[in-house]
């Protein structure tokens, strides 16, 4: 199973049955931070039927990543590792982190300039060193308030 890191995003590959049986807490192969894990139920063990996850749409240009359950965050900024590489001065290496939390989505600046988000029908948002709940539709951009058609706005779209 695979388990992304709260804290750096990081990927790491988790077996349930190991986890089950140690009890021990497993930590993020990149940052070391501690790993927070839901075991999935087995289906002799469910008692109901889960309801379908939440699906985020995130889209830059060509480029779409998925933010859901199985899926739970993506992350942008001005280095490769990010999911959304963003080229721009105002931009941090680490800006932003898109996350799926409690069947909501979150955007969390950990930026020095800051993080604009337009949800449809609502009003801007500057976000520094904050996270805002997405709704709806919209778009997000990184150190400052550009153009929804910039081929730096990040759209994103909840199913």
């Amino acid at each position: 199973m695979i388990v992304f890191c709260e804290d750096c995003g990081g990927r790491n590959f988790v077996d349930p049955e190991e986890v089950k049986k140690s009890g021990k807490p497993v930590r993020c192969t990149e940052c070391n931070d501690i790993l927070k894990i839901s075991i999935p139920v087995s289906s002799s063990e469910s008692r109901t039927e889960e309801p379908l996850p939440s699906i985020l749409e995130l889209r830059l240009g060509d480029h779409l990543i998925e933010v859901s359950q199985t899926r739970p965050s993506a992350t942008m900024g001005r280095q490769e590792h990010n999911d959304f590489e963003i080229i721009d001065t105002r931009v941090s290496r680490s800006h932003a982190r898109v996350e799926y939390r409690k069947g909501q989505f979150f955007v969390i600046d950990h930026s020095t300039n800051g993080t604009y988000v337009m949800i449809s029908g609502k009003k801007g948002v500057n976000l520094k060193r904050k996270e805002l709940v997405l709704e709806g539709r919209g778009f997000i951009t990184l150190g400052r308030k550009i153009a929804p058609d910039s081929p730096k706005a990040v759209h994103f779209v909840l199913k």
